[in-house]
């Protein structure tokens, strides 16, 4: 906590197109992010997740908040004559009922093509409906990380990346792709925000990008990798860990549901 006493810290001015990360949920005012463009992080698992099913023929992903909103979603669609899935988790682990948990793998073109699904897990959902005032969600990870860095390249609007971290606590494993979009999105002209946020996870990125399996080294070290491996999903971190797998690009539509935004570009 900071003396009550202090003065306002000085001005700041960003005259390029600002980029901000905020590196867990917590730190951010969901105001800061109103008519901006968001970026939510879950890397371990639901981002990479998302992109696979809509990469794999998913109509649209319908994130809930709790595992009954997902329920009463789906009986809803279901009901109208909509072909729907209910997918993700608790504490890592297919929810009860649900058709399908939170491994990326588990989203297969057999398995979900023309499917809309209805998603909660953990962390990501809730990041999501944080940033519900913005302008623009999008679904970012290392799975999509050209396609996303690329159609945000001439974005002029303030980019918030925005972290979901595990339950209260910062994690490695979103704060590295988060360093990866700063490193690309700097590169393309934007400038950083006026805290460390974004500078810490450049620096977390380029610590391990040059290194042969660093990133995947760092992931099975962090809080999910550990907990995923533990619960012998190591392959969900495997695959997590790779650069540009998947070309879809998950975007929130005026209905709230996600879509694929990379095949209308």
């Amino acid at each position: 906590m900071a003396a009550p006493d202090l003065p306002p810290p000085p001005p700041f001015e960003i005259t390029e197109r600002p980029l901000f990360v905020h590196l867990h949920p917590r730190l951010v005012d969901p105001r800061a992010l109103a008519g901006g463009v968001v970026v939510m992080i879950d890397q371990l698992r639901a981002s990479v997740t998302m992109t696979a099913a809509l990469a794999s023929g998913a109509e649209a992903i319908v994130p809930a908040f709790t595992a009954d909103d997902a329920r009463t979603t789906a009986a809803k669609l279901r009901a109208a004559g909509v072909r729907t899935l209910l997918g993700g988790e608790r504490g890592g682990v297919r929810i009860e009922g649900f058709d399908l948990d939170n491994s990326p793998l588990a989203y297969t073109r057999e398995r979900v093509a023309g499917a809309r699904i209805v998603f909660t897990t953990t962390n990501g959902t809730a990041a999501i409906l944080l940033a519900r005032d913005a302008a623009e969600i999008y679904i970012g990870s290392l799975a999509n990380l050209s396609a996303l860095c690329a159609h945000l390249a001439r974005e002029p609007r303030p980019v918030h990346i925005l972290c979901a971290g595990t339950r209260e606590e910062v994690t490695l494993d979103d704060v590295i792709p988060a360093g990866a979009m700063v490193e690309r999105l700097v590169a393309a002209g934007r400038q950083m925000g006026p805290d460390d946020q974004p500078r810490v996870a450049l620096e977390a990125w380029r610590s391990v990008a040059g290194t042969p399996g660093g990133i995947l080294r760092a992931f099975l070290e962090s809080r999910g990798g550990r907990s995923l491996a533990r619960m012998g999903l190591a392959d969900d971190v495997a695959f997590c860990a790779k650069l540009d797998t998947l070309r879809a690009l998950p975007a929130r539509e005026a209905d709230g549901s996600f879509r694929d935004r990379a095949s209308k570009a």
